[in-house]
């Protein structure tokens, strides 16, 4: 069973950086049958990572790991029937102010728990802007 693991965390990289980010992603993701979105504004990132539940799990712990950001918040970690990005090892968007929006009040909210509308729409933003790539 394939796993959808979406994450959210602040950014504290380079645009240069995200740039290795994506490239270096998109091998890694390839090896280890991930496919999935990163969002990155410019104080945030959003991603969206499916797969076998042990690929998804590696990369999380490398992704924990990165210096390039911080807080690192698990939103999401379901079990799939089929993947929302199979065609990407990795789909890249840049900056949006909008996502932005949507991931600021993922993490800065009151309950410990996120509201499941607000997961619902960053993932359809997340959606939205892959689609805009092919």
């Amino acid at each position: 069973m394939d796993g959808s693991l979406l994450y959210v965390s602040r950014r504290v990289s380079s645009d240069a950086d995200v740039r290795d980010i994506v490239a270096t992603s998109r091998a890694r993701n390839a090896g280890l049958r991930i496919t999935g979105a990163l969002v990155a504004s410019r104080s945030r990132f959003a991603q969206i990572l499916e797969g076998p539940r042990s690929g998804v799990d590696a990369l999380m712990d490398s992704i924990r790991r990165d210096p390039r950001h911080t807080g690192v918040e698990v939103l999401v970690y379901d079990d799939i029937d089929g993947r929302r990005f199979a065609d990407w090892t990795l789909a890249y968007s840049g900056a949006s102010v909008y996502v932005d929006g949507l991931i600021g009040a993922l993490t800065e909210r009151a309950t410990p728990e996120p509201h499941r509308a607000d997961l619902h729409r960053l993932i359809q933003a997340i959606e939205e802007l892959a689609r805009a790539q092919l």
